[in-house]
């Protein structure tokens, strides 16, 4: 079977299409150029629009001669091409046929390796958490991959798996939300990165609750302070009873069933008001007498 072209022959098909191309092309060049100086007015408006027209049907002349020249050229092809198409649409039938054998078997043969592959990863031993979509490599369903090629592979990738989760296992902070993020991606590198992600959030939110603690501290103690001053303020001595007489005296002592000598001494007590309580109540007590220091001259 071979297709033989009877005519035109490779010497007879036209090569080139000869006319007067030099020549026009002169010709109309230089009537041309006299129109790039040309001014036309308003008395002249009325030749310009002629000059226009009659520029713009020589070249439809041109036009219609290519466009009948090129349907002479090109017919013969369009003729051949149409011929071409119909016989090769007759082959056409028988290839879609055979093309649709030849899927079926295929797509069998890649149920039946797929199978196989199913198999085999249920008799690798993977971790709980990793399916074989996670693994699956599409270049195992090529014919030119043997099964025993997919074992070790599937060998190397649960080997490699194992010593991702240790590497996590060890970080010191977020193991475990690193270790959630590996189970669904089996990326290394994002899940430590999030495990990193997560320590330097809990690193800033502890210093940020130790900075709230020692201000909430300051301003406890600057508002314990500011009380205690205005209660002194308020109180400007704890003293309740005056010493009757400044000086050392005998008064007697009327629980001790004795005389006894007084003695007066004058001085400054700096203390919390807590202090200052537990101060007087121990003098209260004690039957100790207090009042507050006489100014001079009194």
């Amino acid at each position: 079977m071979e297709l033989k072209i009877m005519n035109p022959h490779e010497n007879e098909i036209v090569q080139e299409i000869q006319w007067n191309y030099e020549e026009l092309k002169a010709e109309i060049a230089a009537k041309m150029n006299d129109y790039k100086t040309l001014v036309f007015t308003e008395e002249t408006i009325k030749e310009a629009k002629a000059d226009r027209a009659n520029l713009r049907k020589l070249k439809d002349a041109f036009e219609a001669e290519r466009k009948r020249i090129k349907k002479i050229c090109t017919a013969p092809y369009e003729k051949f091409e149409k011929q071409v198409k119909e016989v090769t649409s007759l082959i056409d039938e028988p290839i879609l046929l055979i093309d649709a054998q030849i899927k079926e078997v295929e797509e069998k043969q890649k149920a039946q390796k797929m199978k196989e592959i199913e198999t085999v990863f249920k008799g690798i031993g993977f971790q709980d958490f990793v399916t074989l979509d996670k693994i699956f490599d599409s270049r195992w369903m090529n014919a030119s991959v043997s099964i025993k090629k997919i074992e070790e592979q599937m060998q190397e990738r649960m080997i490699q798996i194992g010593n991702d989760v240790f590497a996590i296992q060890q970080l010191p902070e977020f193991s475990f939300e690193a270790m959630e993020v590996y189970k669904k991606s089996l990326d290394i590198t994002s899940a430590i990165h999030e495990g990193q992600r997560l320590s330097d959030i809990q690193k800033r939110k502890l210093a940020y609750e130790e900075e709230q603690r020692k201000r909430r501290e300051a301003e406890e103690h600057l508002r314990i302070q500011k009380a205690e001053e205005e209660q002194v303020k308020q109180e400007p001595d704890v003293m309740e009873t005056p010493v009757a007489n400044p000086n050392p005296t005998v008064v007697q002592n009327i629980e001790q069933g004795a005389d006894e000598p007084l003695h007066v001494i004058d001085f400054r007590v700096t203390a919390t008001m807590e202090k200052l309580r537990l101060l007087k109540e121990f003098m209260k007590n004690n039957q100790i007498q207090y009042g507050p220091v006489p100014k001079k001259g009194e």
